[in-house]
């Protein structure tokens, strides 16, 4: 747009200095063959413009008015690298003082000049805004890049800290379970001998039995209690993004799009991963790989791919593929396993009727 406006303005001044030299057929045949010629160069590949403009020069020393609209010329080679080519202009300017031509070439020339300074500027400006727009792309982008870092250490953070949560629950399951389960345990068998030692005595043997009662559904609630803070403490997408984190052997992309996943299902799933991520890390050259959970009105899917060109001596009936098979055919799934640019395993496990939408 702003070399358009420094060639109407060119135009404008050259229409200007034809009224002093007079209009004529020749001098508007003159126009329209400048005009053209310069919309060629504006429109035309960058290569082009210099033959043209050499051209439009050499017919001045047949055609003497075709100088008068020689800045436009003289505009579109000062755009050029090559700048020896504004000699053709300078030399055209002087034939016309040599041919007596005072008033034609004090225009040429002082329009010529002015082109050039206008050229210049034009480009200069140009290039500014080039490079403060190519600033500006950056910025933005380094701010998106930062953005998407930032809300990637968020959620590692929230993975990290649910983890570490659900690692304590663990532990605490564990701890009731090895210390409070035998110290009941323990309990209930002393209870049980004394009974048998004082099996006559019935009023301490009733009493013994209540206390027995007592110490067994203290036991079934502290066995109900444990196995519900261990199930607790087993969240699927946390079991996977823990896997994925110590996977050091390719980087893995992580999608996880499944809202809530039956115990039987994590369970099967974080094995599968496990073991097809071993497999990724002993059989194969993979660049690259993706772990995929979905989960969908029917089903839920689990698909693990890598983009190993070749494997290494794995047996496709071997005991790991067959461990996945069994855990997910207990479950009434579909396992499948492909080898076509890179290795895929892909699971299915229906849901159950109870677990499915509107039922």
């Amino acid at each position: 747009m702003n070399k358009l406006i420094d060639k109407l303005m060119l135009l404008i001044l050259c229409g200007l200095g034809v009224l002093f030299t007079g209009v004529s057929a020749e001098v508007i045949g003159a126009l329209l063959i400048a005009v053209t010629v310069s919309a060629l160069n504006s429109y035309s590949e960058q290569k082009t413009v210099i033959p043209l403009c050499m051209c439009y020069c050499a017919a001045i020393f047949f055609w003497l008015d075709l100088a008068l609209f020689l800045p436009m010329m003289a505009y579109d080679l000062a755009g050029q690298k090559r700048r020896l080519c504004l000699i053709a202009p300078a030399a055209v300017v002087l034939f016309t003082l040599a041919a007596g031509e005072i008033t034609v070439f004090l225009l040429a020339f002082l329009f010529s000049i002015f082109a050039w300074i206008l050229r210049s500027r034009t480009d200069g400006y140009e290039a500014v805004q080039e490079k403060f727009y190519l600033v500006q792309d950056n910025s933005k982008e380094k701010e998106a890049h930062l953005e998407r870092k930032n809300r990637e250490l968020m959620e590692k953070q929230d993975y990290e800290v649910r983890l570490a949560t659900l690692t304590e629950r663990n532990r605490i399951a564990r701890e009731i379970h090895d210390n409070v389960g035998h110290l009941l345990t323990r309990s209930l068998l002393q209870v049980g001998a004394m009974q048998v030692v004082n099996q006559q005595d019935e009023g301490l043997n009733s009493q013994l039995s209540m206390v027995k009662d007592t110490l067994s559904d203290a036991m079934d609630n502290i066995r109900s209690s444990v196995h519900d803070l261990h199930d607790d403490s087993l969240e699927l997408k946390i079991q996977l993004y823990s896997l994925i984190e110590t996977f050091d052997f390719c980087p893995v992309a992580f999608t996880y799009e499944a809202e809530s996943v039956p115990k039987q299902v994590q369970y099967c799933f974080a094995a599968v991963v496990k073991e097809a991520l071993s497999n990724i890390a002993r059989h194969s050259n993979a660049t690259q790989a993706s772990v995929m959970v979905l989960e969908h009105p029917a089903l839920y899917q689990l698909m693990v791919e890598d983009n190993g060109t070749k494997r290494g001596k794995e047996d496709p009936n071997g005991i790991g593929l067959q461990n996945m098979r069994d855990r997910v055919e207990a479950l009434c799934g579909i396992f499948r396993t492909e080898q076509k640019k890179g290795f895929r395993v892909f699971i299915s496990v229906p849901k159950r009727q109870e677990e499915k939408p509107g039922k």
